[in-house]
């Protein structure tokens, strides 16, 4: 799969497979993560991979309350310190173009209570989560959403 089908395939995923991932596959994740470029180079973010049931299911439970969070066989949160959400968003993209080229399911998750998922996932003093990611295979197939023209949101030179 080249990158452009990538984008134009990848969906978000809300229902996953009891399936795990092979870790061969999951370290290309991470390294596809890892690869990611950050503002001068300074590679704020660490990562958070949750495969315990008992942690998936306290993140979910105290911090996120969206259930099928718990369902992936893998939820990577990505942390990093305050200010540095821009190079959070750049390593998920990294991760869910990833994740569609290797078959998986991902969906990015903003939504959360950030204190609480820190102190679930045991995050340092200034380091939060920026994203939740939650990784499996997909036990759905969503449709494409509409997506405007390309005409109706370039503009050339100016407005």
């Amino acid at each position: 799969m080249n990158v452009f089908d990538a984008i134009a395939s990848r969906r978000a995923i809300r229902s996953y497979l009891d399936k795990p991932i092979p870790k061969e596959i999951l370290d290309k994740l991470l390294t596809a993560m890892r690869l990611a470029p950050s503002g001068n180079n300074k590679q704020p973010c660490r990562y958070v991979v949750i495969q315990d049931e008992k942690i998936k299911s306290e993140l979910v439970t105290k911090a996120c309350h969206q259930e099928f969070i718990a369902q992936a066989p893998v939820v990577i949160a990505v942390c990093c310190p305050p200010g540095n959400d821009i190079n959070a968003a750049i390593t998920v993209d990294h991760l869910t173009l990833q994740a569609t080229e290797e078959g998986l399911g991902t969906c990015w998750i903003r939504w959360f209570e950030k204190d609480i998922a820190a102190q679930v996932l045991g995050l340092p003093e200034g380091m939060e989560v920026a994203v939740i990611v939650p990784v499996g295979y997909a036990a759905e197939q969503p449709e494409p959403t509409e997506r405007l023209e390309l005409a109706e949101l370039i503009h050339y030179d100016r407005w």
